[in-house]
């Protein structure tokens, strides 16, 4: 973490996570707008772990690498959202499979639920 409490602006960290949801997120995931609050909330705090950190070449400037860092924030939150949501739909009949075959029902005691 590269944390610079003088120099980060949350309002300016909210505006450019929303930008950044709307530019990346919104038309590619069809689930994004039910989740733009939680994706937004996860790319400020990152903003600002991150608020120290300065661009490395002199091609791209600050604004670039905090634009990035949202995006890699937010695609995160959303890939775990849907690998979460698919785990959760393939073991959602665990039950009618344990009564179907009773010799796997030790096996699902493990927290596959």
């Amino acid at each position: 973490m590269i944390i610079d409490r003088e120099n980060f602006n949350p309002a300016a960290a909210y505006n450019l996570a929303g930008k950044v949801f709307w530019r990346n997120f919104a038309h590619k995931y069809k689930v994004a707008m039910d989740l733009k609050e939680d994706m937004v909330q996860e790319a400020v705090p990152r903003l600002f772990e991150l608020s120290g950190k300065k661009s490395t070449t002199k091609k791209y400037n600050d604004n670039y690498a905090k634009f990035w860092i949202a995006h890699n924030a937010m695609l995160s939150f959303i890939k775990t959202w849907l690998k979460q949501v698919k785990y959760k739909e393939i073991w959602k009949d665990t039950v009618e499979v344990a009564r179907c075959y009773p010799g796997l029902a030790p096996l699902l005691e493990y927290g596959f639920d």
